[in-house]
């Protein structure tokens, strides 16, 4: 076996460990009076970085406690472990003196070994219980990389893309078996080895779903996170947003006008919005502009945003003045169309210069760019990076990973990729020798450490450069 539990994340600090749901916490914490149905429900949050290092939490997994709490499901038992610094033995103890009935993890690369050694011993110590994998990374894709092959008979389920309506549907079925549960849509299961091509469960609409702020399960302060709609227009390759159908439901201004006041009540020093972007959808732009007016939720507080250079327009500048402290990203990849075909992507230089001169003047922006792109090259590369430290604004350098659902997938076989199987890093691939991706990574943490960035596992950020 390739994987092993002893030793993926070693002992840290486990402060806060145990967050009990506040709707819940009568029942959670007199375990032993009742024998309902008990799910629990485990996220690991990265490391912070300089650019968010306020208190966030795990959207997706409280989005899927709303759910279940809102589905008034009989005899339901519920423990959130929302987990910043956490080691896997406590955990699994958590989760076993809960007495667990289910037990769904959030993955992302960051937290899959870490959710995968804590079911190893959640397996171990409890045979009988369910263990549900959801998030980005419970994918098929990631079962058949060879590190991680013989873990496939560990998790009984993966729940793909949306999960709110189908963890409900999992948790409320009287019948938990294999035969039962391939029913259902948007699931996955492995047998013999293979794992089943699951029914796709259609974008839900996020009008219906419940909110954790508005129920109060979220902790107070720190910054919120916003979901205006899902899915994406474009298919670029490297982005698991590709995958997704393109947005056709948004929330509306007056389901956006509740989740404010919400957010208000809990202290919310403001807002990262976790969609594509805050100008690919112009429903979902529309209605979030008048629910911050409404609201005046942003007038002194941060919005985190992504925007696509290529489709700001005037109304997307007149909204980000009336924002308190806005910071925005600007994803290009690379300044070269050429490389940008290779991952679905292009970019327009004249719309580009002008936007960034405008978004410069009244706003914190980060242009972001990736090295070892597919297509790119160690020269290309450089003069991206070089031209990027020009601008009046900051820069965050990705390291390439090969997402489960995106370049894992989607890549042609020329591209060659050859990849760390634990960290989805990108070790070599068309255009890219392993040995010109370390010398060009180790370049990038030679010029952040001389120039007050941050060197991450995945990325490099870097202030804006020293005007003289």
């Amino acid at each position: 076996m390739v994987f092993s539990a002893a030793g993926i994340v070693n002992g840290s600090m486990t402060n806060n460990l145990v967050q009990l749901s506040n709707a819940n916490t009568a029942v959670e914490t007199n375990w032993e009076r009742s024998a309902g149905t008990r799910v629990c429900l485990v996220a690991l949050y990265p490391e912070r970085d300089q650019a968010m290092p306020q208190q966030l939490s795990n959207h997706g997994m409280r989005m899927i406690q709303a759910s279940l709490l809102a589905a008034e499901i009989r005899s339901l038992e519920l423990l959130a472990l929302d987990l910043h610094y956490a080691d896997v033995e406590t955990t699994a103890a958590a989760i076993i003196d809960f007495g667990a009935d289910i037990v769904g993890f959030s993955t992302f690369i960051w937290s899959f070994e870490f959710s995968l050694a804590v079911a190893t011993l959640v397996r171990q110590r409890k045979p009988d219980c369910l263990i549900v994998f959801g998030g980005p990374s419970a994918r098929p894709s990631m079962f058949e990389l060879r590190r991680y092959r013989e873990c496939s008979s560990l998790v009984d389920v993966l729940v793909i893309n949306e999960g709110e309506e189908t963890f409900v549907e999992i948790v409320s079925s009287p019948k938990r078996d294999r035969d039962s549960l391939i029913k259902l849509k948007g699931v996955s299961l492995c047998r013999g080895g293979q794992w089943t091509s699951h029914t796709p469960r259609p974008l839900g609409d996020l009008n219906l779903l419940p909110s954790p702020y508005e129920m109060g399960l979220v902790p107070e302060g720190g910054l919120a996170m916003l979901q205006t709609y899902r899915g994406c227009p474009f298919t670029c390759s490297f982005c698991e947003w590709g995958v997704l159908e393109s947005p056709k439901r948004v929330r509306t201004t007056e389901n956006l006008v509740r989740e404010f006041e919400a957010m208000n009540s809990l202290a919310k020093t403001g807002a990262l919005i976790v969609d594509a972007g805050l100008n690919l959808n112009e429903n979902a732009f529309r209605h979030l502009k008048s629910a911050v007016e409404v609201s005046g939720f942003f007038e002194n507080r941060q919005l985190i945003c992504e925007v696509y250079p290529a489709r700001l327009k005037q109304n997307h500048f007149d909204f980000l003045e009336g924002i308190g402290s806005p910071y925005v990203g600007m994803g290009l990849q690379s300044f070269d169309n050429d490389v940008l075909a290779h991952v679905e992507r292009s970019y327009d230089e004249s719309r580009f210069e002008d936007n960034l001169k405008r978004l410069t003047e009244n706003n914190s922006v980060a242009l972001e760019i990736i090295l070892g792109l597919p297509g790119d090259s160690p020269e290309q590369f450089r003069r991206s990076f070089e031209r990027a430290r020009r601008y009046p604004c900051a820069l965050r350098v990705y390291h390439c990973v090969v997402l489960p659902s995106a370049l894992m997938v989607r890549a042609p076989s020329e591209y060659n990729m050859k990849f760390d199987e634990r960290t989805l890093k990108m070790i070599s691939c068309l255009g890219w020798t392993a040995d010109s991706i370390i010398r060009e990574a180790e370049y990038v943490t030679l010029r952040a450490n001389s120039e007050g960035g941050q060197v991450g596992e995945y990325f490099w950020v870097f202030p804006p450069p020293v005007t003289r």
